[in-house]
């Protein structure tokens, strides 16, 4: 798409052929796109298109396809159609992880509030399982069957002569990419990183695993029969119900509060009822660039981040302050920890 990126910069400038393109995207944008890049976030002048995988072949990085999904999010209408760009984007892009993560939320809103319930927090509980597994949980949690599950793909699995082998992520348990004796998640805020020595299988075992801790470990599953929600589910339905869903339980065990998950068919995350009769109506927001929130506010007025989202606090509080939800109310920042201080000051009756 030489021609679309030609056409957003100054007349004269850019690569001036395809092949110029091709040859600068393994390189920083700031070092050949020639934009105003001080008055253009800092991480989109970092980002390189292309890197180069462990057997030396080039492909796209981890870094682009999660920029290149929040800005197409801004193409989808809440139905998960194309509001804009359905007549110019390639054909591929509209089977992209947007539109998967958002024919989710179709599908699991066809049922009644309970069942919505129960399937947010199968998909955030439950990523992996073999089939029978996954139907024990359906049934345990009353949730609605979803056409979400699939086979591990290749990269997620050590084969060995007479049984292959995965390892859960030590804090969302999707399976992590073995590539290289290299064994990490894919979402860069989880810590998992871990040596896999490979020449250490036998037929029967597998491989040993360096870099374990007190605090971040895994021990390899056997992947016969082992299914996982879809990459897309998992990295914007699981991962950010990880946080919705460890919070909801927190909540939940403080004396004498109420707790609504995904209140209204996920109006908002969580509906929060105190014994004094204050409320709050919660949305847990785990995004990469704080903008994409400030553009399109939710609908509480509590936008909780997590923690290793801190140093987005004071620019959402900033972007937000002079917008009001729907219906009027003006919007309040936290981090996780300080909401649940803020939610403990009142359970004692001090001052938030």
């Amino acid at each position: 798409m030489h021609g679309v990126v030609l056409a957003f910069l100054p007349i004269g400038s850019g690569p001036a052929t395809p092949s110029d393109m091709i040859d600068n995207l393994s390189s920083r944008l700031r070092d050949w796109v020639p934009l105003d890049w001080h008055q253009l976030p800092t991480a989109m002048g970092e980002l390189a298109v292309l890197g180069r995988n462990d057997n030396g072949h080039e492909e796209l990085t981890e870094d682009a396809f999660e920029a290149g999904l929040s800005y197409l999010e801004a193409l989808y209408g809440d139905d998960g159609q194309f509001d804009l760009g359905g007549a110019w984007l390639p054909a591929w892009v509209r089977q992209t992880a947007e539109q998967t993560e958002r024919s989710t939320f179709r599908q699991i809103r066809s049922g009644n509030q309970a069942e919505y319930e129960a399937a947010r927090a199968m998909l955030s509980e439950v990523p992996c399982g073999t089939k029978q597994t996954l139907i024990d949980e359906y049934s345990r949690r009353g949730a609605p069957r979803m056409d979400v599950y699939e086979p591990l793909s290749r990269d997620r699995v050590h084969e060995g002569r007479n049984a292959s082998w995965w390892w859960p992520c030590p804090e969302c348990r999707y399976p992590m990419v073995l590539r290289g004796g290299q064994l990490r998640c894919q979402y860069p805020p989880h810590q998992g990183r871990f040596g896999a020595l490979l020449d250490s299988a036998r037929d029967d075992r597998p491989p040993r695993i360096t870099g374990l801790s007190p605090r971040l470990k895994t021990t390899a599953v056997p992947a016969e029969g082992v299914l996982c929600v879809n990459w897309a589910v998992w990295r914007y339905i699981t991962c950010p119900g990880l946080i919705e869903v460890g919070l909801m339980q927190w909540l939940e065990r403080q004396p004498g509060v109420r707790v609504a998950r995904w209140e209204n068919m996920d109006e908002w995350d969580i509906g929060v009822y105190l014994p004094d009769g204050w409320i709050c109506r919660v949305d847990v927001k785990d995004h990469k660039d704080p903008q994409s929130i400030i553009d399109r506010p939710p609908t509480g007025e509590t936008i909780v981040v997590p923690n290793y989202r801190r140093s987005q606090v004071n620019a959402l509080q900033a972007g937000l302050d002079a917008v009001r939800t729907p219906d009027g109310r003006p919007y309040t920042v936290f981090t996780v920890s300080r909401f649940k201080a803020s939610v403990s000051k009142r359970l004692k009756g001090e001052a938030a």
